[in-house]
């Protein structure tokens, strides 16, 4: 299941906390310094990931570049829409799902939050102050629950996804298996028809069709079976 494919079960999400205006405001001025140069976010974002988080605790393979681009993205937009509430959890949650995929442990977040605040900290040093920090801070919070649900859900529909997988092959081999008991059977049913089946009556038969006036196929094979030849008389010396 997760653990076959280098995954850690995600942890329980806690729940979803309200930001307050005087933290938006702030996230939203400090997103859109960043979002002026969204590639040097991306690359200081995977330089400090990358640096919180060994290799050793990721899946092998695992494409923290792209990662750090997909979260880098998510940020940007969550910070600065003016979509509704629902809208957002709903592409965090698949944002979550995604990255659940991909094989990143969702007991990483903190790292990742971690590595966010340093990022947004190196990127905007000429606006960050204390209550910067506690806002990036408050703002991850808010975040974090919705991409451990996505990955819950992505989990929970693998989980199933695997078992209806299970119940069709397992179906499958009961089939098959019942198959090759009937056509076993069969088999031996024909065996037992081929020995009991009346000479007499096949020989009658043919001989219905045999319009040969020096003895019909059916009488040869009748006297076939009635007289087995046998050895040739020897000569007298």
């Amino acid at each position: 299941m997760a653990s076959d494919l280098g995954h850690d079960p995600p942890p329980a999400a806690p729940r979803q906390q309200g930001l307050d205006p005087g933290t938006l405001w702030a996230i939203r001025q400090s997103a859109s310094m960043l979002a002026r140069d969204r590639d040097a976010f991306v690359r200081q974002l995977h330089y400090d990931v990358t640096g919180l988080i060994p290799e050793s605790l990721l899946p092998p393979g695992f494409d923290t570049w792209d990662f750090c681009d997909r979260m880098a993205q998510a940020l940007m937009w969550v910070a600065l829409t003016d979509q509704s509430p629902q809208v957002v959890a709903d592409a965090l949650q698949q944002l979550g799902a995604q990255n659940w995929v991909a094989g990143f442990p969702g007991a990483q977040y903190a790292s990742v939050a971690h590595a966010l605040i340093q990022s947004v900290h190196y990127l905007s040093a000429n606006i960050w102050s204390t209550s910067t920090g506690s806002a990036w801070i408050s703002f991850f919070m808010w975040i974090q629950p919705h991409l451990l649900d996505g990955a819950e859900h992505a989990a929970a529909q693998q989980a199933a996804e695997e078992q209806a997988a299970a119940r069709e092959a397992e179906a499958r081999r009961a089939a098959a298996e019942f198959e090759a008991a009937r056509v076993a059977a069969l088999s031996r049913g024909h065996t037992q028809v081929v020995s009991n089946v009346n000479i007499e009556r096949v020989a009658s038969l043919l001989d219905d069709d045999d319009e040969d006036d020096n003895g019909g196929l059916g009488q040869i094979m009748l006297g076939m079976t009635r007289n087995p030849l046998r050895d040739p008389p020897r000569r007298q010396q």
